[in-house]
């Protein structure tokens, strides 16, 4: 960012990614996280979306065109690098590193120096009081790893993919074993993300500001969301829940950075690439692979399954038994891929797929072609206004839309912020 600040985000990915590349390979990363164990690359991953996202966001204020910045990049760049104390603070300030969540060095550099909503001679009302808020947080952490012991203390965990009797059930067992499964090795996540979210409540950093309603706004750190997870009943709402900041750093720094450019749109290959990047950064394993080419397939599939609900009745769409198939669906598919991110053998990760015959894959590969021929349902064009009343008609409505979708995009820009 001194020396070559116009290349700063070109050269960060090509040197601190490979190093993270190199880190996993020599201390096997994924072997020490399948027995339980920690080491400092799960920090240095953390690290290096701070690292690649702080270097990005200075090289995007050299942009020739400012049209060129979508308003998440403009938000956040970076017109002066930042000064040692800056960065070292940011890079290891609030015993974030080993957990994370990612956030971008702007808002931490506002928190820091008390602008934006922590401004307490700003507009508006100071931050309410932290210690209930980060107390639930705290407590519900403490619940998941409570949970966790009580269900590896009964023996569920991964040698049920290797066991007799696993293999011996029928296949609404095992679709039930791979959910408990699942959800034990998850909820070692839920834990150490909500006490991370806890710390951050009472900084101060997790606060957002107070909502149009009055009520207080939180979740700018939160990573995660249990009911959110397996509540979602579509796999597009999953990263919406989990490891939320690594989403949107995904989202923000390779996704939108590799799509085709406006009019086209982004297809499979750009999702495809993106959910690559997310297995290398986690590390070199067939697992991680597979589990990642996986979800991609899997978000295709709920695109296709959106674009379908176009054209079925809309009671249908939104009754309660439709949505919990999907909810069914969603929760037991994630569980089943997730598999191989556990075993990340490819041997033991494709035994744990065969094991209910791949249905997953097959109904997502007959759906994904099918898909292929389904176009999506275009809104009816409102009726041309005629006479001066109806234009005039015409023309607060229009008003009104506009303000609605400034009102939406205000909306989706906060929720990015608060991940």
């Amino acid at each position: 960012m001194l020396l070559a600040p116009r290349r700063a985000g070109a050269i960060a990915w090509c040197t601190v990614f490979p190093y993270l590349i190199y880190l996993h390979v020599v201390n096997a990363s994924g072997e020490s996280w399948k027995t339980g164990n920690m080491d400092f690359t799960g920090g240095a991953m953390v690290a290096v979306l701070k690292l690649i996202s702080i270097c990005v966001c200075r090289a995007d204020s050299f942009r020739k065109n400012k049209e060129d910045l979508s308003p998440y990049q403009s938000a956040h760049q970076l017109t002066r690098t930042p000064s040692p104390l800056e960065f070292v603070s940011y890079l290891f300030g609030l015993g974030n590193l080993l957990a994370g969540p990612f956030y971008e060095f702007s808002d931490y550099k506002a928190f820091m120096t008390l602008k934006g909503p922590w401004d307490p001679k700003g507009p508006g009302r100071r931050m309410p009081p932290v210690l209930l808020h980060g107390s639930l947080a705290l407590l519900e952490g403490l619940w998941h790893m409570g949970v966790y012991l009580g269900l590896t203390l009964n023996g569920w965990n991964m040698d049920h993919y290797h066991s007799d009797w696993y293999y011996a059930q029928p296949l609404y067992i095992k679709v039930g074993a791979f959910c408990v499964i699942g959800a034990v090795y998850q909820l070692r996540y839920y834990f150490t993300w909500k006490i991370t979210e806890a710390s951050y409540v009472f900084a101060g950093l997790d606060w957002r500001g107070w909502g149009p309603d009055g009520k207080p706004q939180w979740g700018r750190c939160r990573n995660c969301s249990f009911l959110g997870v397996w509540l979602a009943d579509s796999a597009r709402n999953v990263p919406l829940n989990w490891n939320i900041a690594t989403g949107v750093f995904l989202r923000r720094y390779v996704y939108e950075r590799v799509a085709p450019a406006p009019p086209r749109k982004p297809g499979f290959q750009s999702l495809l690439f993106t959910q690559l990047i997310s297995a290398v950064w986690h590390g070199l394993y067939s697992g991680y692979v597979l589990f990642f080419t996986g979800t991609a397939v899997w978000i295709y599939f709920s695109q296709v399954v959106y674009k379908a609900e176009g054209y079925m009745p809309k009671a249908l769409v939104a009754s309660l038994p439709y949505r919990a198939v999907k909810i069914a669906w969603t929760t037991f598919v994630l569980n089943y891929m997730a598999a191989a991110f556990q075993l990340l053998d490819w041997h033991q990760s494709m035994t744990s797929y065969a094991s209910v015959g791949y249905f997953p894959y097959k109904v997502m590969l007959v759906v994904n072609v099918l898909g292929s021929f389904i176009k999506a349902k275009r809104s009816p064009k409102p009726k041309a206004a005629a006479g001066p009343a109806n234009g005039a008609a015409s023309n607060g409505a229009a008003s009104n839309g506009a303000a609605n979708g400034a009102a939406n995009g205000s909306a989706k820009a906060n929720g990015v912020k608060a991940h």
